[in-house]
């Protein structure tokens, strides 16, 4: 069950090298969003924008090209993490936390040599015997976008993928009374699990999900076969690492060295199998910020966030992924 447990902030400091069918079914948008992203690879680690013009070419040039860069970047980087077949379990939870269903699926992605074009192929098999399967092309013309990665059902849903794996799928700008759905991703080498996250048009959140994933051989997968809530907990102790953040404009922020440690909020926690941990608010108020971050402690050693910020606007500002270590503890003097 989701409780008001305390949920990590961050500290960043010093920069260092500045270089689904849907898990909610009933919801059209719902089916679009996490069959995309979540199927669709996060792929990320694409080439660097290129150096900007000159300042003798005329601005408005120099702009178009720009934001060119920066959504070819984030194409790519959507491609290159998550090319392959990717097997696990989804779980869908009520807002309270109770399993609303659990399912096996398959998202399979391939691509031309060049990753100007790809196929996404997903399969869902239930226990009732059903099965399911969608397939949808891109192309980097027709769905690489100013404002992220464009899923071909169309919708207003946006992926934005960073250079690390980590990614995100989500409206950029939300309107008023309007359905908010949200999916963020982490991954580690073959193993991949997305959170998803869904408002209805008043604001109240509605649902949740949980998709573990593997790529390649299942004997090596680290995930369990536990689908209920798990009871609170948290990360012991301070970590730190290093901190990457893409901008709503596409724009890659410097990767920066940050600390991170357990602290108390008012936001909703939910506790998924497997060391992953929701935080969000379980309303969103018109007119003021809020964020919704996920929390994945893969080991004892290893921990990875990943968090999604909007404005009092409803715009968002970032998405933000850390890579964190425990911190070293001083030596008593």
């Amino acid at each position: 069950m989701p409780s008001r447990e305390p949920v990590g902030m961050r500290t960043e400091a010093a920069t260092i090298d500045p270089h689904g069918s849907g898990w909610l079914q009933g919801e059209a948008t719902m089916v679009h969003w996490f069959t995309v992203v979540g199927s669709c690879a996060l792929g990320l680690g694409v080439a660097l924008v290129q150096p900007g013009w000159s300042e003798s070419q005329e601005p408005t040039r120099q702009q178009v090209d720009t934001t060119t860069q920066r959504s070819d970047r984030n194409w790519h980087a959507f491609w290159r993490h998550h090319l392959g077949e990717w097997r696990g379990q989804w779980t869908r939870y009520s807002a309270s936390g109770d399993v609303r269903e659990s399912f096996a699926s398959t998202r399979r992605f391939t691509a031309d040599p060049g990753r100007t074009a790809g196929m996404q192929t997903n399969r869902y098999r239930y226990g009732d015997g059903r099965s399911i399967e969608k397939t949808w092309s891109y192309t980097l013309q027709n769905h690489s976008l100013a404002d992220g990665f464009a899923h071909p059902a169309g919708g207003r849903m946006r992926g934005l993928a960073l250079d690390n794996g980590a990614a995100a799928w989500l409206i950029p700008t939300l309107q008023p009374h309007e359905v908010a759905p949200f999916e963020l991703f982490l991954k580690r080498g073959d193993s991949r699990h997305s959170v998803g996250v869904i408002y209805g048009a008043d604001g109240t959140l509605q649902r949740t999900a949980s998709i573990r994933e593997t790529r390649g051989n299942q004997s090596e997968t680290i995930w369990t076969n536990k689908v209920e809530h798990g009871e609170p907990w948290h990360p012991i102790g301070r970590w730190q690492g290093v901190t990457r953040q893409l901008h709503a404009d596409l724009t890659l922020g410097p990767v920066q060295r940050s600390e991170w440690q357990w602290v108390n909020t008012d936001q909703t926690t939910h506790f998924f199998p497997d060391g992953i941990i929701l935080r969000c608010p379980d309303q969103r108020i018109p007119g003021q910020s809020f964020a919704i971050e996920v929390i994945w402690r893969l080991n004892a050693g290893e921990l990875q966030t990943i968090t999604a910020q909007y404005d009092n606007k409803a715009h968002l500002v970032a998405i933000t992924h850390q890579s964190l270590t425990p911190q070293p503890e001083s030596p008593e003097s």
